[in-house]
């Protein structure tokens, strides 16, 4: 469909276009990935590198999307703010709120894809996505498949692959729901999780039932707030400026003479540090640069931010880049905010062991977060601190002092717990967990209604009339609601994984076929589905292969894996002890033992499971453009 045909809409030009992409890009990858060069240069005790990939690439995405909606022109209304922090609101989540300052702290440099990948995609959507999706009179993704294609195998290929990326969006936002019910309640987490479905359940009928999105954009901004206030006042505890986005550069230097004064005091292991802006220590750049692909391409089509913000039936055609710009500007502010987060995080978590702190002795923030299962104490998790130093004693060399390799946090929890320990007043803390909890219910709102949008709109063949709710509607909701809980209660995925896995299927099946339906018109049906198919299938067989059946997928792809001589040898290993396990509980430790070993041999070429679009990706457009080449010569010569 031409910008032509549709009044007021937006016109960039294909130079702008093209000129945006590649300012996109360099932004994007190019500089990122030259991040250990970079990183030879500091700023106010910033390393370069570390610095633009944290929060300078944040800003660019951010100018570089402004730019180009300046220039697209387009008529533009006067809607205000809230439609965009209703955007914002659901575009974070779980994964954003809770995953990504765990990861940053525990990884470094490493995880900061996982920020800049977002806002990557939103800019993507800015420049790519948003000025001619909007033009379809559709509100789904999937009646945009049904729109532009027709037919009916193309919605029904892009609804079933949006079902299975939703349950893994999903299961990310459930994991984080439970975790902020625990930290509210006090209660345990098998308990805490079983309430979810039942809080997220009461949420979506609520907000269907009312057709108001009203209370979803002030989350956002309570969001912000409690998180704002949260980066201050570790400040102030650290005797810092309170300029959070600021003086972390100070806190990144620090975090190393600390972590460098432990070790010589015999409380820190060089083998269980992780410095902070060194980059590439954990993932490879080819990972990194799969990574932010993944995260960005994603993000990009993700369906419940197109369907509910950015198609006609949200936005007039000529506002749609206004207000996906203004939602990029709201989260990457959030976003700038998470490597401080993590940097404050692990400056407190290093002072602490410092201060010389006998495990027998450890304050109630450590105890308490071990008896929730957030952090474990020499391998043990209990809210008694005599348990921990038992633990503790049974440790070789270890003297009764608190060591920095004693703590291992679960990543998922790391909000929580480092926010406890950090000190974090208590009022400030709950409100820091009640903040998390409604964003991962906002964000599971979201997925919910708009899947269920998009199925009421194949069913219909047009927009649907209202936001209620039939009785298909709600047996699909129910179905997704329990497989996300199923997938969250027995994946071994952390919350990031989840989210990223889910994008990347995302990306991989459905951002081919939608962005070659935007700007090639020759390009059909049969294209389509063969390349939403074949993304689909290759991104998803790698996947759920490393997840859940790595075994499996090392014994039939064993050829392209990266593992070492050693470790392969080591799952062989581990293999002949599973056969030979005589009873059941040795039968288990075996299983466990060689499935832990599997997920770290079942690779192909070394890439993590989301990084997989940098192969599906390119396969998926292949495949589309041979078959729309190759159906459109039969139609010439019938």
């Amino acid at each position: 469909m031409s910008t032509d045909e549709v009044a007021g809409a937006s016109r960039p030009t294909r130079r702008l276009t093209a000129l945006s992409l590649a300012a996109w890009a360099f932004v994007s990858f190019a500089l990122p990935l030259a991040a250990l060069t970079l990183n030879v240069f500091k700023i106010v005790g910033f390393p370069l590198g570390f610095w633009f990939t944290a929060q300078g690439a944040l800003v660019a995405l951010v100018a570089i999307a402004w730019l180009f909606t300046w220039r697209a022109g387009g008529d533009r209304g006067a809607e205000g703010i809230l439609a965009p922090l209703v955007f914002a609101g659901e575009a974070i989540g779980s994964a954003g709120f809770i995953g990504y300052a765990g990861l940053i702290a525990a990884l470094g440099f490493d995880a900061l894809s996982y920020p800049l990948g977002v806002v990557s995609g939103l800019a993507l959507m800015t420049i790519l996505i948003a000025p001619r999706f909007a033009l379809y009179p559709v509100s789904t993704v999937a009646g945009y498949f049904s729109a532009r294609f027709g037919g009916l195998w193309p919605r029904r290929a892009a609804l079933a692959v949006l079902g299975v990326a939703s349950v893994l969006l999903l299961a990310a936002d459930v994991r984080g729901a439970g975790l902020a019910v625990q930290a509210l309640s006090g209660l345990d987490r098998a308990t805490s999780f079983a309430l979810v479905p039942v809080v997220l359940s009461v949420s979506w009928f609520s907000l269907a039932l009312a057709g108001r999105r009203r209370p979803i954009g002030v989350v956002f901004a309570i969001l912000l707030s409690v998180f704002s206030l949260m980066l201050i006042v570790f400040t102030m505890l650290q005797h810092r400026l309170p300029l959070p986005y600021w003086s972390y550069g100070i806190a990144l230097q620090d975090v190393a003479n600390l972590e460098i004064s432990l070790i010589g005091r015999k409380l820190a292991d060089v083998s269980a540090l992780k410095p902070m802006a060194s980059p590439f220590l954990q993932l490879s750049n080819l990972n990194f640069a799969g990574l932010v692909l993944a995260m960005a391409l994603g993000v990009a089509v993700l369906p419940q931010l197109l369907g509910r913000h950015v198609s006609r039936v949200a936005v007039a055609p000529g506002e749609a880049p206004r207000r996906v710009s203004i939602a990029l500007t709201l989260v990457a502010v959030f976003m700038c905010g998470l490597a401080p987060f993590a940097v404050f995080a692990r400056v407190a978590l290093a002072e602490l062991v410092q201060s010389g702190v006998k495990v027998a002795d450890a304050p109630a923030s450590i105890t308490q977060s071990s008896g929730n299962g957030w952090i474990s104490v020499c391998g043990e998790q209990s809210a008694a601190a005599a348990d921990l130093a038992a633990a503790c004693a049974k440790t070789g060399g270890h003297k009764g002092l608190l060591r920095l390799q004693d703590l291992r946090f679960d990543n998922d929890a790391y909000v929580f717990a480092a926010s406890r320990i950090g000190g974090l007043p208590d009022v400030l803390w709950f409100g820091l967990s009640g903040a998390a909890l409604l964003a991962a219910l906002v964000a599971g709102h979201a997925l919910l209604a708009g899947f269920l949008a998009a199925d009421a709109e194949a069913r219909h063949l047009g927009p649907p009339e209202t936001d209620g709710l039939d009785t298909r509607s709600v047996a699909l909701g129910v179905l997704l609601l329990l497989s996300a809980v199923t997938m969250a209660a027995f994946s071994p995925a952390d919350i990031v994984s989840l989210a990223s896995e889910g994008l990347a299927l995302i990306a991989a099946s459905i951002f081919p076929p939608l962005l070659l339906g935007l700007f090639w018109r020759r390009f059909g049906a049969a294209g389509a589905v063969a390349a939403l198919v074949t993304g689909f299938v290759a991104a998803g067989v790698y996947i759920f292969g490393v997840r859940f059946a790595p075994t499996v997928l090392f014994d039939l792809t064993g050829h392209l894996s990266t593992a070492s001589p050693s470790a392969v040898s080591k799952f062989a290993e581990l293999r002949a002890a599973l056969d030979a396990a005589a009873d059941p509980a040795t039968l288990i430790q075996a299983q466990t033992a060689l499935y832990e070993q599997a997920v770290s041999v079942a690779n192909w070429w070394g890439l993590r499971p989301a990084a997989a679009v940098l192969f599906a990706v390119p396969a998926s457009v292949l495949v589309g453009v041979a078959v729309t080449l190759v159906t459109a010569r039969r139609e010439v010569q019938t």
